[in-house]
């Protein structure tokens, strides 16, 4: 009844709209037509013709002008100039767009929420582009963010600008729950020929060492500018690091005096120092053979290597607990511990490439008819070598650790009973040698048509199919070591060494050792460097890595097949009112087969396939009225479909050795995370309007709001399962009940050239988005969870100014908290509301060559997580400012 009624609704809405309302037409912009350039009447009225606007001002009107032409509700970034794309990166530059919020990984932002959801699509130049894990990644970092995610991959040098559509029409690609990211890069025969490098060196506060990056771009036109070859690169060196309080295993319940408690079960005060190198290389050639011929062949391809070093002390403050004190909420918040207290040391080498291909070409077939081709190849790979050591005290040594969440920022320790230099207190009793390995391929063809149909009422018909092919696989080698009694370390000198940083969070947790003994870099070489120690080398897990239960449970296989086809018309009417829209319909049929291992409960490994077919059928309708000179009004309505995250349906399970034992007893259950193959997708009904007002020189003003009828859509349970005799508590996506998303965003765009004199040059953007979900998923304790990564309020504010040769931009971002998911005690995982402040200046010492200084993280802000209640601190990460330097020219 639902979908008869949405369907009933897009109908009714487009054809009631156009038989009231009458204007001239503004033509679509899709694959086979290119949208029509209308002009902006407020501004041809003012006497400017002689005003060459470049830099931000250039890249907000094109903005603003890409919005104005569109039929679909889309926002767009552009660059300032060549590769200089606003921000540090893809994912922060999006967060300047209304109603998108950014998600952070070490330093910088990583991935996005469109309209608080994150089952989005990412284009690259109108085609689909997927990381190593598939649709919806995050890459393979182990540290829960996306730092390796797609976002990350894509260098912002190489982009020109970037588009997000937030309602989609027919001739769209399904799959978006939130909304559509394309990221776009130059073409040759859009511009004049050029030559264009820059190079710059940066330094952050905390690392105290600085980092380079470089860039360059060749374009040249031949043959009467009938032929144009692009090829652009970039190359960047960073070092990075990361301080402050994090966990894995987070909060858990426990009782005590007959009450529930929640406590953190694992507080490790760490330090991350990693050095990040990111390649990008982008080529196009676009040939014009005869008018009416357009052929275009371009290829991406980016790689990020990361080398990582970790260092940490952790325990379990419910372990041995007394003088236990609690907040109203039950939340723990000191005490004294006898836990084990464990130094930890990890080296981590990541690599992530994607590469993506495509020829495409457009086609004048008739005077009436147009017709676009496309064949796209899109492979990305990833793997993460993790090396890990653990060193816990000798038996017979227990030491005692008083802490207090609540003194400063990060909390405060006092240990005592051990001292962490001695090799004799301490002992070797784990050891990991994992690599995890993925790879995904995705190969589509499609084709559009679309056939204009005369002066009437009717403007064009358009039609089009498509074919994709996705293949992930997912192949982890792990070896957990963990030899019976352990290894005193006094046996190990050569694998160890005496970690110290005096300025370790200075100022901050207070009482912690600021040296310990921890592991050397060696242990890098995995198990084959402990020839030396038999317990290791002869293990198992070493001999035969990829044979493990863990390992054998984390392999799967997802292959999906997509076909699609669409019907679109797009009408227009004449008279009072311009008036112009699209109604249509998408099918989608997809075969699913997921390969994997089932683990019994006692270790038996079962091979295991799940076969699964969908039809969805996706109705859309947008209508878009020029109601007087400069003001736009839209409607649309669209049935949208999300399929789950490839990882999600994997056929098996990846196990996290945290299982606590004493004396042979299972104390505290280990975790991990399953698939489940046959989940449904995300379905919603989905509802959008807007008011838009284009008034003088790249001045606009724009409020909308939207509404989600979300039917089905995805969460995350957790169960108590075993396996190979050991209980975990283990996180499986389930089908939820129906839940709604509803939200209004606001975007000013205002130059200010009423100003006298040098004041002109200033200017201002601005944007809020107020977001509300509801849904039936509750806590451990009954409280309401929204979406994950949906916050309600996010605001952005930027003020520049650019008159002359200088150029400067202020910009603020904010957004609220929000939930990222359900931890180990079943409450939700919040990470705190964050404020981002970063600035930057550009001066041209002549029209070929400009100076560059960049400023981000002003306010040194921290990214802090909770469990459930504010008080109950899980993360509070820092990673200082950064400031960077370039030059650019430009021929």
């Amino acid at each position: 009844m639902k979908n008869r009624i949405a369907q009933y609704l897009l109908m009714s809405t487009a054809l009631a709209s156009a038989g009231l309302l009458a204007a001239p037409a503004a033509a679509q912009a899709d694959s086979a037509m290119p949208a029509a350039q209308e002009s902006d009447p407020a501004q041809d009225q003012q006497d400017d013709t002689a005003i060459v606007v470049t830099g931000i001002r250039q890249s907000l009107g094109a903005a603003r002008d890409i919005k104005r032409n569109a039929v679909q509700f889309v926002d767009a970034i552009v660059a300032d100039d060549i590769g200089k794309l606003p921000d540090r990166n893809v994912a922060e530059s999006l967060a300047r767009v209304s109603g998108i919020q950014v998600d952070r990984g070490i330093a910088e932002g990583t991935s996005v929420s469109v309209r608080g959801l994150r089952q989005n699509v990412y284009l690259f130049n109108g085609r689909e582009i997927v990381d190593a894990t598939g649709r919806g990644g995050v890459g393979l970092d182990q540290l829960g963010s996306s730092t390796y995610g797609i976002l990350s991959l894509v260098p912002s040098e190489l982009i020109a600008r970037l588009e997000v559509t937030k309602l989609a029409g027919a001739n769209d690609i399904a799959g978006a729950l939130g909304g559509i990211v394309d990221i776009e890069t130059r073409r040759p025969l859009d511009g004049p020929s050029s030559i264009a490098a820059r190079a710059g060196a940066s330094y952050d506060t905390l690392t105290e060492k600085p980092s380079y990056e470089v860039f360059g771009l060749v374009s040249q036109k031949f043959a009467n500018d009938t032929l144009g070859v692009l090829a652009s690169g970039s190359y960047g060196r960073r070092r990075l690091s990361q301080q402050g309080l994090d966990t894995f295993s987070g909060y858990t319940r426990f009782t005590s005096g007959g009450t529930t408690r929640f406590g953190h079960s694992d507080v490790r005060p760490e330090e991350i120092s990693e050095t990040r190198t990111k390649f990008g290389l982008d080529g196009v050639i676009q040939w014009k053979p005869a008018p009416g011929v357009e052929i275009t062949l371009d290829s991406f391809y980016s790689k990020l290597i990361s080398d990582r070093e970790r260092y940490w002390i952790s325990f379990n403050p419910q372990t041995g607990l007394t003088n236990a004190t609690y907040s109203p909420n039950n939340v723990l918040l000191s005490g004294t511990s006898t836990a084990p207290v464990l130094t930890n040391s990890e080296f981590a080498y990541t690599k992530a490439d994607t590469w993506s291909s495509a020829l495409n070409g457009k086609f004048d077939v008739t005077d009436r008819i147009r017709a676009s081709a496309e064949l796209s190849y899109n492979r990305s790979t990833s793997s993460y070598d993790q090396n890990y050591l653990r060193l816990q005290p000798v038996a017979g040594i227990t030491p005692s650790t008083s802490f207090d969440f609540t003194k400063g920022e990060l909390g405060a320790y006092s240990i005592s009973g051990i001292d962490l230099t001695d090799p004799s207190q301490l002992r070797l009793t784990i050891l990991f040698d994992n690599l995890y390995r993925a790879k995904t391929e995705a190969t589509a063809a499609r084709t559009d048509w679309s056939a204009a149909l005369g002066d009437g009422f009717l403007d064009a018909l358009n039609v089009g199919v498509r074919y994709q092919s996705l293949d992930t696989h997912v192949t982890p080698s792990l070896a957990d070591i963990r030899p019976a009694g352990g290894i005193t370390a006094s046996s190990l000198s050569q694998y160890l060494t005496l970690y110290s940083n005096q300025d370790f969070a200075k100022g901050d947790f207070g009482g912690l050792p600021r040296s310990f003994l921890a592991a050397n870099d060696s242990i890098a070489g995995g198990c084959g460097v402990w020839t030396t120690v038999a317990a290791v080398s002869q293990a198992a897990a070493c001999l035969d890595p990829t044979s493990t239960a863990t390992a054998l449970a984390g392999t799967y296989r997802i292959k999906e097949k997509f076909t699609e086809g669409y019907a679109k018309l797009d009408f227009k009417v004449e008279g009072s009112l311009d008036l112009a829209g699209n109604i249509g319909i998408r099918y989608l049929h997809r075969d699913m087969t997921s390969i994997g291992n089932l683990i019994g409960a006692t270790g038996g490994v079962t091979p295991a396939t799940f076969l699964r077919s969908d039809d969805e059928w996706l109705p859309s309708a947008t209508v878009k009225m020029n109601v007087m000179e400069g003001l736009i009004f839209r409607l649309g309505a669209a049935k949208v479909v999300a399929f789950p995250n490839t990882a999600d349906l994997n056929n098996g399970v990846t196990l996290n050795n945290t299982a606590v034992f004493v004396n042979g007893v299972q104390t505290t259950p280990g975790t991990g995370s399953g698939g489940a193959p046959n989940l449904n997708p995300f379905k919603a009904n989905q509802f959008d309007a807007s008011v838009e007002y284009y008034f003088g020189r790249q001045a606009l003003f724009s409020v909308g709001a939207f509404y989600k009828d979300v039917s089905t859509f995805i969460v995350a349970k957790q169960s108590a399962e075993t396996f190979n005799n050991v209980s975990y508590l283990i996180n499986r996506k389930i089908n939820g009940d129906g839940a709604k998303v509803k939200g209004v965003e606001a975007l000013l765009q205002l130059p200010f050239y009423f100003l006298p004199g040098a004041l002109d040059g200033l200017g201002i953007v601005a944007t809020y988005s107020y977001i509300d979900s509801t849904t039936p998923i509750r806590d451990a304790v009954g409280r309401v969870l929204a979406f994950p990564g949906l916050s309600k309020n996010n605001a952005n504010l930027v003020g520049y100014y650019e008159k002359g040769p200088v150029s400067f931009r202020l910009a603020y971002n904010w957004r609220d908290d929000y939930l990222v998911s359900l931890s180990g005690a079943n409450t939700g995982i919040y990470n705190d509301a964050y404020t981002d402040l970063s600035a930057t200046f550009r001066y041209d010492l002549s029209q070929n060559l400009s100076l560059n200084l960049e400023a981000n993280n002003l306010l040194n802000e921290h990214q802090r997580t909770y469990d459930g209640t504010a008080e109950a601190l899980r993360t509070n990460l820092f990673f200082g400012r950064m400031y960077k330097a370039s030059v650019s020219v430009k021929f």
